[in-house]
């Protein structure tokens, strides 16, 4: 299929979605084409960093709001449940608009449910169909799922950003297990990250990369100020502050950023020893990309990095410690125990693979 238009939205929330889209964007330049990125918030301000010559639009935002506590995420969560589909009705006139106005070839929606059109082909990126339900709760997935697998039947075709592994995907387990009866509408398109291997002549210790949305993270910033200058080494602190960007200090042993392109980033992940960051499923691409050591940090009350946590210390590929229990020193010792997981090049071959084999642009 020769160049044409595409229209991509990416959903707000952190940074993973964007980060993971990074490669496919890119990829869609290089080859040619026309681009208007769609999107919100934090994750806006990075794309437009990161690819300042692309065409954006302002998108709807869910807005999920998460907890301090974690006993009331889930009512809190079901209450903003009219809003969330009041967002997705919005993203719906939101898509026709821009299809009249931009007239795509191709429509990619990163987690953005509303983000299709009947005329023009949709795909969907999540590695998501089932949701990790708090302890207890588990009855309630097959609720969560249908309601994935409802909006799923508005796409062309469903892209898991993982390798197939047992039941479900490498790192996503049985996040994304191929429900029975609709399996033809999802394809593994293979790990996708923005780090990639590179050599580095500069020596680092640790990397600590916050993220995700707030109150949580500002509450862990906090928590590691008040511990890294105890660490020994050589660290590097980026508070993932997109709206902003610069260095807050620096000094022989510790350099602290707002935050930082993503080269910044791909020189700092690559010449690490180990990274200190929430266990996202886009922060588990990247440490398998690179092969990276890390101790992670699940963001309370998010049941997917609780339940992505305890898959990846069960096979021991990394340590994972709950935000506050953590102390520092000691989860350092213990996170450098674990294997980690290494797969080189694999996002280089996972982007072909969606181009030429589930998006059908050879």
């Amino acid at each position: 299929m020769s160049a044409g238009k595409v229209f991509y939205a990416v959903l707000n929330m952190g940074l993973g979605h964007a980060a993971r889209s990074l490669p496919l964007i890119r990829e869609f330049l290089r080859r040619g084409w026309e681009m208007l990125l769609g999107s919100n918030g934090r994750a806006l301000e990075f794309l437009k960093l990161e690819l300042p010559d692309t065409a954006f639009r302002v998108t709807p935002d869910y807005q999920i709001e998460y907890t301090r506590r974690r006993r009331t995420l889930l009512p809190k969560l079901a209450f903003q449940m009219p809003g969330l589909l009041q967002t997705i009705r919005e993203e719906q006139r939101c898509c026709e608009k821009i299809v009249n106005e931009f007239s795509p070839d191709l429509i990619i929606s990163d987690h953005c449910y509303g983000m299709y059109h009947q005329r023009v082909p949709s795909y969907f990126i999540s590695h998501q169909i089932y949701f990790a339900m708090p302890p207890g709760l588990n009855l309630l997935a097959p609720l969560g799922a249908r309601f994935n697998i409802r909006f799923h039947q508005n796409y062309r075709k469903v892209i898991i950003p993982d390798l197939p592994g047992g039941s479900g995907g490498l790192l996503s387990g049985e996040l994304s297990r191929l429900p029975l009866g609709s399996a033809e509408r999802y394809a593994y398109g293979g790990i996708l990250s923005s780090i990639t291997r590179q050599e580095c002549s500069e020596s680092l210790d640790v990397l600590v990369s916050i993220s995700g949305p707030e109150p949580q993270r500002t509450l862990l910033e906090q928590k590691i100020l008040e511990q890294i200058e105890t660490v020994p080494g050589k660290k590097v602190l980026v508070l993932g502050k997109s709206e902003a960007s610069g260095a807050l200090r620096e000094t022989p042993d510790l350099r602290i950023y707002t935050h930082l392109p993503r080269r910044e980033m791909n020189r700092f992940f690559n010449c690490a020893e180990l990274i200190v960051s929430r266990p996202g499923y886009s922060t588990l691409m990247e440490l398998a990309e690179l092969g990276k050591k890390a101790l992670l940090i699940p963001t309370p009350g998010q049941t997917e990095q609780a339940s992505l946590a305890r898959r990846i210390m069960k096979k021991r590929w990394f340590y994972a410690v709950d935000q506050d229990a953590l102390e520092l020193g000691r989860d350092l010792a213990l996170a450098r125990e674990y294997a980690g997981l290494f797969k080189p090049g694999v996002t280089a071959w996972s982007v072909g693979n969606i181009f030429d084999n589930i998006l059908n642009l050879k």
